[in-house]
């Protein structure tokens, strides 16, 4: 199955070669802590994955208002897909992130009481109690109802298992949001990745038929 990582741009080309997050080997690198003060938080690094490229739980949150947009102010555009075995993969994991947003979110009107938590500490302890390999979570995940999976892979990830999505919505926001010189230095970045410039050459001609669609309906509209 595959899951979904979110990097910068830029990055791309550490991933490719390798950096010190991934000890100088092709690949992503399990080193983001998953926490600062529960001892095994601390102690535990991983890559972060979704489940989802556009995840609802995430996207439509009823309990963390505007968490999306939160996450995305924290990750790049590049949307990567990593090729997992859910049946044999023993370093890959479903946590609640909801646990710890609990205790960040400053208002806390609508959030349930189980994600509620006063202290860093306790926080973090109740996301990794939350821990669980994604075999177990696909099979009882209405059961569990976590209101944030999120997936992390406690091993590095070799090179080989990872692909450019064909999907980058992330990608096109920012290729709609910004204007001018930004927009231009987006392009330059993204026609310099081959992967990525095939993406963004069909994306151009999807633009470029969508365009023309709203012209012929406009014109028919006047008529």
């Amino acid at each position: 199955m595959k899951i979904y990582h979110y990097t910068r741009i830029d990055k791309w080309d550490d991933i490719k070669r390798g950096s010190w997050k991934s000890r100088e080997k092709p690949g992503l690198g399990a080193s983001r802590r998953l926490g600062r003060t529960d001892l095994e938080a601390w102690e535990t690094a991983g890559v972060f994955g979704l489940l989802e490229p556009i995840p609802p739980k995430w996207t439509q949150s009823e309990h963390f208002k505007n968490i999306w947009g939160h996450l995305k102010g924290n990750i790049g555009e590049l949307l990567l897909e990593i090729e997992v075995d859910a049946d044999k993969d023993s370093d890959v994991f479903v946590l609640d992130r909801g646990h710890v947003e609990g205790f960040l979110y400053e208002d806390k009107k609508g959030i349930p009481d189980k994600y509620i938590h006063d202290k860093r500490g306790e926080a973090e302890r109740a996301y990794m109690e939350s821990k669980i390999p994604i075999k177990d979570y696909l099979s009882k995940q209405n059961e569990l109802d976590y209101s944030l999976p999120e997936i992390i892979i406690t091993k590095d990830t070799p090179f080989e298992k990872l692909n450019i999505s064909e999907f980058q919505p992330l990608v096109e926001e920012e290729l709609t949001n910004r204007k001018g010189e930004y927009r231009e230095e987006l392009v330059n970045k993204i026609k310099s990745i081959p992967e990525l410039k095939q993406w963004f050459d069909l994306y151009q001609e999807r633009s470029k038929e969508l365009r023309q669609e709203r012209e012929k309906n406009f014109r028919e509209k006047r008529r």
